[in-house]
């Protein structure tokens, strides 16, 4: 078994492809990433845009955008790590009705741009297991998995408090603190996330797909209209 993040370890097919590649895998467990994979928008950008009132939202995330404390705690290296999980506690934090609102928003918004040729793959894969793995956080992914048709499948995301934490350990040693090795050793992941290389190269059929209709819209961008030049 290869455990290194050993790029031919795993296969990058498309999404026609992925069909084929899970008819030749194992009928166990599929572990399945969330952002621009099952979901084709980005969770975290998605529930900022929806926190109202918008000015307020859209203010904060101005200020933090300025001030860069993710920088103070962690370094340029490790903005990664911590510019999400500050973010999202901000506005939770400042703005705790977001989540009431967010509860009912959110099914509308799973289903809206839920990925159901993935979905409709991964049901007639007939599994024994679907595990949703996302270093995005819990209590917003859990809402917009009630709107979408695999809204029965565990899911492994990242508690609020310690987004950070969570982001830091990897997905691989998420995985396998998590998930039984033997279920590993012959699991299906599916994921969009060249990043989540390691965790393609630990599991028995890494597959990374990206699908072209997927969309990262960061909060409060505004768009540019038609035929406008990038600045």
């Amino acid at each position: 078994m290869t455990t290194s993040a050993d790029p031919t370890a795993f296969q990058t097919v498309t999404p026609e492809g992925l069909a084929e590649a899970l008819n030749d895998a194992p009928r166990g467990l599929i572990i399945v990433d969330f952002d621009e994979t099952l979901w084709l928008r980005n969770s975290t950008e998605a529930f900022l845009s929806a926190s109202r009132p918008a000015w307020l939202a859209a203010g904060l995330l101005r200020g933090l955008a300025l001030l860069r404390p993710w920088r103070l705690i962690g370094g340029r290296k490790q903005t990664p790590v911590y510019r999400d999980w500050i973010r999202v506690l901000t506005i939770g934090t400042l703005m705790p009705w977001v989540w009431n609102s967010w509860r009912k928003t959110a099914p509308i918004l799973g289903a809206r741009h839920a990925n159901t040729f993935l979905e409709g793959l991964i049901q007639e894969h007939s599994a024994g297991r679907v595990v949703i793995l996302s270093n995005g956080f819990k209590r917003i992914i859990a809402p917009l998995q009630q709107g979408m048709a695999l809204q029965e499948a565990e899911l492994i995301a990242s508690p609020l408090q310690r987004g950070a934490a969570w982001r830091k350990a990897g997905k691989r040693a998420l995985a396998e603190a998590h998930l039984p090795k033997d279920a590993l050793d012959h699991a299906v992941l599916i994921t969009d996330h060249g990043d989540d290389a390691d965790l393609l190269a630990r599991v028995g059929t890494g597959l990374l797909c990206v699908w072209p209709h997927a969309r990262y819209r960061p909060a409060f961008r505004r768009r540019r209209p038609p035929g406008t030049a990038r600045s």
